[in-house]
């Protein structure tokens, strides 16, 4: 009885850069679509060596087993073959489990067989040769669930063997240059068209030409079928047994014409001795000659070819990356995976690079910056720069997330530099900097020694602001927000203010002007009538401090930073208009999250919250032409008169004077924009009024005013 003939089964060898490649087309591009994708392996020849035993003089042989690499090589060298493939990768694990993977394989399996029966496998036998992949991509801990298939069609009955393997060299004969030359073409032809199957007809001089398989039918007029032999090559190592592209090979064969049933196979080997002399081929050659009885073709399809364990088994595997990755790569993939998540579903549209990519100046490391900072590390920013010259305090590692009590130790750490520091260890791909920086204040006096570090503290704060996309004013007093909204408005920067009070807070974006002249929304300032003013000096311990409800902090920095993001992914950026009046049914804004407001207002009590509009004043004591163009006009010497909230002539504002205008005072700022003139002008008006008391007090009199 013959002997059935059979297979090396492939294994699978998957590189950490498929799996890399997997996740990051499941987050970026897949998402929530299942629809399989091409991917691509390769195998090669298969090769047995000859190493070291654990004994001095001793040597034993390894057989490589047949492998399909997958994510390593593309198959442009050393003989590789290409094989295509098809990725099923899932959205559950339980998906993975219930996916019908024998309907997976017959239908692969039966795409192999009408190729052959077409012909098209014939004139691309790339055809014959394909694998699948059913996935499930954990990517919150970088672990997939996998399992290959390759797809063979099987025999029934099975093909079985009339001539046992023997080697190449007892083929051709002891002829070594006639088996280097033959070694040397199916080498040659490999590495020419990828696809690792041919023919080999022996010629009437006794060499061997290599031909396509298309040209089967033309080979077997001129010649005898002893005399051909179908090639492939073979990734098994083992000494008798081909490897699994084979099989279909076979069924290749047997819808052939046919003179006979028998066929000589060679199991290609060799692609690496391409080069060598014939005696180094000869010593070194491990391709072998099957003799095949190829049993008929029949309309049944049956397909194998699952995967199976180191067991026996066929079953799926584990590929756990997350021990070999760098965990602050990992890092930086979980954190792209949170917001990557938000366009599978539920925001499509969301720009997270637009948004990851702002710099971002953070004027205050307080307990808001705090906040704030917290919030822009988890939309993805990863460059922002902390500016703040007070040190930590024992009061504040309980308010403020990036503080602890080592902090506040031997007199308290600079706060800039320690939530730099906090960052990183939080996140170390961020780049957080530190600036300690008193930042300049109106009505604040500069003493003449004070002078040079004022200025020089000016000019660093203009320089951060010109060099970061978005300001952050998250300070405690009205003053210390006056210099950065200013240069924010003179750079055209997006500035976010929050403020807080003890059960409220406002977080609004200042309007950035599209040319001189013209209208926008109004700035922090832009609702004042009067001039920022010194409100820390002469104040009991209670007003010192920021005395809030503990939760609002939190509340008001995230309202801002999410007030931000709509900025961001607006079209028109920071040049986006508020919502449309309430009731305004017919105004649509095409941004992500809507028209970002101006203001949001929040009061704890009663748990409210109001967006709210307010234009851009033109006697703005921040953001006004006037105070810019004084700016550019006069640099510092303008900061310093309004540091030092010096009393000028009202027709010429930036001219002092030595005797103080008659009573009340105003301040340069306000003579500056015009506000001191409507308050005197405010002032004759209620002078003018004549206030009527007549009747006021008698009996049934109803103080001029009609029931209603």
């Amino acid at each position: 009885m013959s002997e059935i003939l059979r297979f090396e089964p492939f294994s699978s060898a998957v590189e950490p850069e498929f799996w890399a490649s997997v996740a990051h087309h499941k987050l970026h591009t897949a998402r929530l679509d299942t629809a399989p994708r091409d991917v691509q392996g390769s195998f090669g020849c298969g090769r047995r060596h000859t190493v070291r035993s654990g004994r001095e003089s001793g040597q034993k042989t390894v057989a490589v087993p047949a492998r399909l690499r997958v994510g390593a090589s593309d198959g442009s060298s050393n003989g590789d073959v290409v094989v295509s493939g098809r990725l099923h990768n899932t959205n559950t694990v339980e998906d993975f489990k219930r996916l019908d993977k024998g309907a997976l394989l017959r239908e692969a399996g039966a795409a192999v067989l009408e190729a052959i029966r077409s012909g098209k496998a014939s004139e691309n036998p790339s055809l014959l040769w394909t694998f699948v992949v059913v996935s499930f991509a954990d990517l919150k801990k970088y672990r997939f669930w996998h399992w290959f298939g390759f797809p063979a069609v099987m025999a029934d009955p099975a093909d079985t063997v009339w001539s046992a393997a023997q080697g190449i060299g007892n083929v051709v004969g002891s002829n070594d240059s006639e088996l280097e030359a033959l070694v040397g073409r199916c080498a040659r032809f490999v590495a020419e068209t990828k696809h690792g199957a041919f023919l080999l007809a022996k010629q009437c001089n006794g060499n061997w030409k290599v031909h396509a398989l298309s040209e089967w039918d033309a080979l077997l007029t001129s010649d005898s079928s002893d005399n051909v032999l179908v090639g492939f090559v073979d990734p098994s190592s083992h000494a008798s047994r081909p490897g699994w592209p084979l099989r279909n090979l076979l069924v290749w064969v047997r819808h052939q014409r046919l003179a006979t049933r028998r066929v000589r196979v060679l199991c290609f080997r060799d692609s690496g001795l391409l080069g060598m002399s014939g005696a180094e081929v000869r010593q070194r050659a491990q391709s072998v000659v099957v003799g095949v009885d190829v049993a008929p073709a029949t309309e049944a399809l049956l397909v194998s070819g699952w995967e199976r364990d180191a067991g026996g088994r066929a079953a799926p595997r584990v590929a756990d990356l997350s021990a070999s990755m760098d965990a602050e790569r990992l890092a930086a993939a979980a954190l792209d995976l949170n917001l990557q998540l938000m366009r599978w579903r539920l925001a499509p549209g969301v720009d997270v690079a637009r948004m990851a990519a702002q710099r971002v100046l953070l004027v205050g490391a307080g307990t808001l910056g705090a906040y704030a900072a917290r919030a822009l590390l988890a939309w993805g920013v990863r460059h922002m720069t902390f500016v703040d010259n007070g040190r930590v305090s024992f009061s504040n590692p309980a308010r403020q997330p990036l503080y602890d009590f080592a902090d506040s130790l031997d007199g308290g750490r600079p706060k800039a530099e320690a939530a730099a520091d906090a960052m990183r260890r939080i996140f170390p791909g961020v780049d957080a900097r530190a600036v300690s920086l008193q930042v300049p204040m109106p009505a604040h006096a500069v003493s003449p020694g004070e002078v040079a570090a004022t200025k020089a503290a000016a000019a660093e704060l203009d320089a951060l602001v010109a060099a970061h996309d978005v300001v952050f004013l998250l300070t405690d007093s009205r003053e210390s927000r006056w210099l950065p909204a200013m240069l924010g408005a003179l750079h055209r920067k997006v500035v976010v203010c929050v403020a807080l009070g003890f059960d409220s807070y406002v977080a609004m974006r200042h309007g950035i002007r599209a040319h001189s002249g013209s209208t926008n929304l109004g700035c922090y300032f832009c609702n004042d009538v009067v001039a920022p003013a010194d409100s820390l000096s002469d104040r009991s311990l209670d007003q010192q401090c920021t005395v809030t409800r503990p939760g609002l902090a939190p509340i008001a920095a995230g309202t801002a930073v999410e007030l931000l993001a709509s900025v961001v992914q607006h079209p028109l950026g920071g040049l986006a208009p508020p919502p449309p009046p309430a009731g305004d049914g017919d105004a649509v804004d095409p941004a992500v999250f809507g028209a970002p407001p101006h203001q949001i207002r929040g009061y704890l009590a009663g748990f409210r919250q109001h967006a709210i509009v307010g234009q851009a004043y033109d006697r703005c004591t921040a953001c006004s032409d006037v105070i810019l163009d004084a700016y550019r006009q006069h640099g510092f010497d303008f900061l310093l008169r309004v540091f030092n909230n010096a009393l000028v002539h009202e027709d010429a504002p930036h001219t002092p004077i030595s005797q103080p205008p008659p009573a009340p005072d105003y301040s340069y700022l306000e003579t500056l924009t015009g506000l001191a003139a409507l308050h005197r002008q405010t002032d004759d008006i209620m002078a003018d009024i004549e206030w009527s008391e007549d009747g006021g007090d008698e009996e049934g009199s109803d103080g001029g005013f009609e029931h209603l």
